[in-house]
């Protein structure tokens, strides 16, 4: 089952069902039954608002369900944040209702999927959510899902958390996808609540440990599909992607290294020319052939740079794989489809959502464990869009 939510920084959520698989995807709601309790210095007068356990979540500055799990007396919260909670409870003098914590103890756990920085439909997201989605489903646990825009440069104090974490209070623990940064990392961890984190395109000053992230081997898919180009006879090979984000940039240093080890000199066109990625790989495409480069063949970072690099390519009069071979990134659905199909690198993201599930799963189950990281491998797909360099006979 699972639930949307839309949140940003100044920016209105909405509540947007996906488009895949309709028959399973179930709006899921949840309303919470809290104490009205009412401080004996405030009980008279007008009537006074009720002390409810966002008001306890606010003075204690935690998430809801971290307010929730002290109150249930569930293990895994941090004795710090326990010692907030307890603190903030005694001095608002709220006392939750049995009936409400009757429902917290016996129902089913929440999984919040937080993607972040991306749109709501990005099919690479899409698919690993739906992954997601029904791992949970087989497991019992229940699936709430919230976009979330936000900027690296605002405090992690100042953030304006999404709903899920700000006013519902109903996910036990998150998973972190999207683009995010470090200062949302901080935030959800200073408010107690167990995470997960999809870590290839996470961009953060200080290097994670390599626990409790899923992710697959960004250096290992960039130099076989280098590898595959080298072998097949290619030595003027290209790389496109802006390496100004951490996920070309490590793209790059794969291509770089089978390079080097085939004693090639890396080239590339890294730097971006424009935030469409489509057009960035049509403008790095035509501004390496108006250069005069010798180029035979292009590794893309990602299939739309490779579409728009092909496009150039036709432009100016060559064709695919005739005159130059191209390899794309991530093996979108519709990289089987083109004409010919693109051999590309496959990130497995039905993998990558069942281990994100996995471990979200696993942190519920045994609270405050540190698991460790999952970085699953890559696969090359040949298909049509690369051959055998023909060099002509002296």
């Amino acid at each position: 089952m699972t639930a949307y939510f839309g949140s940003g920084e100044g920016v209105q959520g909405s509540e947007l069902p996906l488009t895949f698989a309709p028959e399973r995807i179930t709006v899921l709601h949840v309303a919470f039954h809290e104490a009205r309790t009412i401080p004996p210095s405030k009980r008279c007068g007008r009537d006074p608002m009720p002390i409810t356990i966002k008001d306890v979540a606010k003075r204690a500055k935690v998430a809801i369900g971290t307010v929730s799990r002290v109150i249930n007396d569930q293990p895994g919260v941090d004795p710090r944040l326990r010692e907030r909670v307890e603190q903030a409870v005694k001095e608002l003098n709220y006392r939750p209702n049995a009936r409400a914590r009757s429902f917290a103890q016996n129902s089913n756990s929440v999984i919040s999927f937080i993607q972040s920085n991306r749109h709501l439909l990005h099919p690479f997201h899409v698919g690993v959510l739906q992954s997601v989605e029904e791992y949970c489903a087989e497991a019992g646990y229940f699936v709430l899902f919230a976009s979330y825009n936000y900027s690296r440069d605002t405090k992690p104090a100042e953030l304006r958390l999404p709903k899920v974490l700000e006013s519902h209070g109903v996910a036990d623990c998150l998973i972190l996808a999207g683009m995010n940064y470090e200062n949302f990392v901080e935030a959800v961890e200073e408010l107690g609540v167990p995470y997960v984190l999809l870590k290839n395109i996470y961009t953060g000053d200080k290097p994670r440990p390599p626990v409790d992230q899923v992710g697959w081997d960004d250096v290992a898919g960039s130099y076989e599909a280098t590898k595959h180009l080298v072998e097949l006879g290619h030595r003027d090979i290209w790389f496109i992607g802006d390496t100004s984000y951490v996920w070309y940039k490590t793209r790059f240093d794969g291509y770089s290294q089978a390079m080097r080890d085939a004693g090639l000199e890396p080239r590339g066109q890294t730097v971006g020319l424009s935030d469409n990625l489509y057009a960035n790989g049509h403008a790095s495409m035509e501004m390496i052939l108006e250069q005069g480069y010798p180029a035979t063949a292009i590794l893309a970072g990602y299939d739309d740079i490779a579409y728009g690099a092909w496009d150039a390519l036709l432009k100016h009069g060559l064709s695919v794989p005739r005159d130059v071979s191209i390899v794309g990134y991530h093996d979108e659905d519709q990289a089987q489809f083109k004409v010919p199909p693109l051999t590309t690198e496959r990130v497995d993201k039905v993998g990558v959502g069942r281990q994100l599930a996995r471990m979200a799963i696993e942190k519920l189950r045994f609270p405050g464990k540190r698991i460790p990281e999952v970085s699953l491998p890559m696969t090359l797909m040949k298909r049509g869009t690369t051959r055998l360099l023909l060099r002509e006979a002296v």
